[in-house]
């Protein structure tokens, strides 16, 4: 884990220390995550990893859904990177979908995790959805982790619904997908400004426009703060 990364996710937690209720059982369980994120061993990390290029390739094709295309299949590599398979849909939606849709699972779940009321009621949404997403999977590998997060999930609920292990546990997952979506723009802000023919999101969008990609890849890094923003902003003055 990029302690770069860890920096910025700390800084955005820190105004809500201001606050009481939920907001510092908020704080607690997140920076509890960013330490254990942090001192994962490198090769669990690795395939921890890739439940946010899962996140990413299911924001993509439910995009495409939601825009009225299909979603036909989606891989994740065992290397960490992953393709979905989508036709029809608005491409520009359906692109910018992958990095700011991991973001917002991530918000999502860590907003969640510190909320008990209607908790187990998310928990089975995220489950379904889990479940569901193994129907796209292209593989024996990708559905392999749908289904352990399906299993997580829905296991942890049914045997300690609304406990603060199962909020811990939301609050990781959520926490992981911020790191890592964030940790994947910054990659991805770095190869558009180097390198051609990747075949990346904001290359992608630059043939699309006519923009240069580092143009795309700087926009997909802007909504993605603007999110962590508005979604600490609101939850600590909900309180």
């Amino acid at each position: 884990m990029k302690l770069s990364t860890i920096v910025i996710i700390g800084v955005l937690a820190v105004p809500a220390l201001c606050y009481a209720g939920d907001s510092r059982e908020l704080v607690r369980l997140t920076l509890a995550s960013l330490l254990l994120l942090a001192f994962l061993p490198p090769w669990l990390h690795r395939h921890v990893r890739k439940t946010g290029t899962y996140h990413h390739e299911i924001s993509h094709g439910l995009m495409s859904l939601l825009t009225g295309g299909c979603f036909h299949r989606f891989h994740v590599h065992p290397n960490g990177s992953g393709v979905a398979h989508i036709s029809g849909g608005k491409p520009k939606l359906v692109i910018s979908a992958g990095y700011v849709g991991t973001i917002l699972f991530g918000v999502v779940y860590v907003t969640r995790s510190a909320q008990s009321d209607g908790l187990v009621t998310t928990l089975y949404v995220l489950v379904l959805l889990y479940a569901l997403s193994i129907i796209k999977a292209g593989d024996l590998h990708t559905a392999s982790i749908g289904a352990v997060m399906a299993a997580t999930l829905g296991l942890a609920t049914q045997l300690a619904p609304g406990s603060l292990a199962v909020r811990f546990l939301l609050n990781l997952n959520g926490v992981l997908l911020i790191c890592d979506g964030l940790f994947a723009l910054w990659t991805l802000h770095l190869v558009s400004a180097t390198a051609t023919n990747t075949g990346s999101d904001a290359e992608t969008m630059g043939q699309l426009t006519g923009k240069h990609p580092a143009v795309w890849s700087a926009v997909f890094s802007m909504i993605a703060v603007a999110i962590l923003f508005v979604a600490m902003v609101g939850f600590v003055t909900t309180q």
